[in-house]
């Protein structure tokens, strides 16, 4: 048994990777809120004013939209918003379940890693690359980062806290009837 000392390192790093899940999770749904409010004056704009608003779709296309989705990953994991085949899972035997949950969480995590390092090294790829929004000179490079840091973090999340997840009961509507 671990010692009470490394019980306490163990909580103090799973405090952190909460907080940051945290911060991650406030930053997908600002850019979310941001990309929301940004596109509906786009859209007043180009009604009412025939000009829109020249950095909208960049700016949602290359920051908002990305910081969205993958930072939004591991705090949709920590919910439960994945989707989960259980009509198969709830058939099969525990010892079939016992052998089948981890074994999804393992492909799930090799899944991640590859994609983690696919999006990590085009991210660094595109830091030498000076392309910049048209409408500003923001650089687009900083929006590549965001995908591997998402996926990473995912990453610890299933490590983490894959197990709780697995503890929750099935999801009655999702039953087939026999």
């Amino acid at each position: 048994m671990p010692s009470s000392r490394d019980m306490t390192v163990f909580g103090r790093i799973e405090t952190l990777q909460r907080r940051c899940e945290l911060v991650l999770a406030y930053v997908a749904v600002t850019a979310t809120a941001i990309m929301m409010l940004l596109t509906s004056a786009d859209a007043v704009c180009r009604y009412f004013l025939n000009s829109p608003i020249l950095i909208a779709y960049e700016l949602t296309e290359k920051y908002l939209m990305t910081a969205a989705v993958f930072l939004g990953l591991p705090s949709a994991f920590r919910g439960g918003a994945f989707v989960r085949v259980t009509f198969l899972v709830d058939r099969l035997s525990l010892s079939l379940r016992s052998i089948a949950e981890p074994l999804a969480y393992v492909i799930a995590i090799v899944c991640c890693l590859v994609f983690a390092t696919a999006t990590a090294q085009q991210a660094y790829r595109s830091l030498s690359d000076p392309t910049t929004l048209s409408a500003l000179p923001v650089p687009v490079s900083p929006a590549y980062l965001l995908a591997p840091l998402g996926f990473l973090v995912l990453v610890l999340a299933i490590l983490t806290g894959g197990p709780r997840v697995l503890d929750r009961p099935p999801c009655p509507d999702l039953h087939v009837a026999s």
